[in-house]
């Protein structure tokens, strides 16, 4: 059902605004993927990833190099208009800016309640399998693919950029939990689709938060003078990058800095101060949904 609903997609695509997609039948998919669990996908051709931490290391480093200043370990309690300028309460002092940037997406605190009330927590849960024969590799993601596929509760995977391990994620828990619980049920999870890795051992979990939004849609703006770009909903690593230059643009007076995502209203709901409450529930009700609609 899910490979029509993907065929019917492909072919509905609003003229001009097609991807370049190509489907893949179930008689087909071994040349992507090395296992039976699945009845088809598309492939995008031209999409890429890359290494986040490699990525991250590059920016500081020019950052640094063009005469920024990083202060890590210090987290902001509060940001308080004084005339010109903004107080910033951290652990290490009181510090003032001229223009404030608020990005932290996943991870906004009580130190901004107006974008706490924004954005929806959510863990993302990672596990790393020991190192594995190049053959395996090759017969299990040949094409040295990233994968997804369409359940409602998603799972994520690739080869790692070495290629000698599976990378695997997903969401396993009703509630936040330790990375270290969800390493056996992300193992079956894992071998539900690969059975050649049911004995394969987990050499490393670990996890991180993503920031969701209620209309689905990365918000970026400014809010009582202080800017902000957050609410990726899983894409923070192509999404950010992008939102954090035109961010800088428009900090600078530059109109190429606007993009029609620019002051998109920024929902929240009553009675939300950012805590979700009702994750567990909706994660229960999408296990039901993929259980018997998949």
């Amino acid at each position: 059902a899910q490979f029509k609903l993907l065929e019917q997609k492909v072919r509905e695509q609003v003229e001009g605004l097609q991807m370049d997609v190509d489907l893949i039948t179930k008689s087909q998919q071994h040349t992507e993927i090395g296992s039976d669990f699945y009845h088809g996908g598309i492939v995008h051709p031209y999409h890429a990833s890359l290494d986040p931490a490699r990525f991250h290391q590059g920016l500081l480093e020019r950052a640094v190099t063009g005469g920024t200043r990083i202060k890590t370990k210090c987290l902001v309690k509060k940001i308080e208009k004084k005339g010109e300028v903004y107080l910033l309460q951290t652990e290490a002092g009181t510090m003032t800016a001229r223009q404030v940037v608020v990005a932290t997406s996943g991870y906004t605190d009580r130190a901004t309640p107006w974008h706490r009330r924004r954005i929806i927590p959510i863990g993302s849960y990672m596990i790393a399998t020991e190192s594995l024969k190049e053959e395996l590799i090759d017969e299990l993601i040949p094409k040295d693919r990233v994968i997804t596929d369409t359940r409602k509760l998603v799972v994520y995977y690739r080869a790692s950029p070495d290629r000698k391990r599976i990378l695997f994620g997903g969401r396993v828990s009703l509630n936040e939990t330790d990375p270290e619980k969800t390493v056996k049920p992300l193992h079956k999870k894992l071998s539900e689709i690969y059975p050649q890795l049911s004995e394969t051992k987990i050499s490393h979990s670990w996890m991180g938060f993503v920031g969701f939004t209620f209309d689905h849609m990365p918000h970026t703006g400014n809010h009582d003078g202080v800017h902000y770009a957050m609410g990726y909903c899983g894409s923070g690593v192509s999404l950010s990058s992008y939102f954090g230059t035109k961010l800088g643009q428009r900090i600078s007076g530059l109109s190429q800095g606007n993009t029609v995502l620019t002051e998109l209203q920024f929902q929240t709901r009553p009675f939300y101060s950012g805590n979700p409450w009702f994750l567990a529930p909706s994660i229960l009700y999408y296990r039901l949904l993929d259980r018997y609609l998949s």
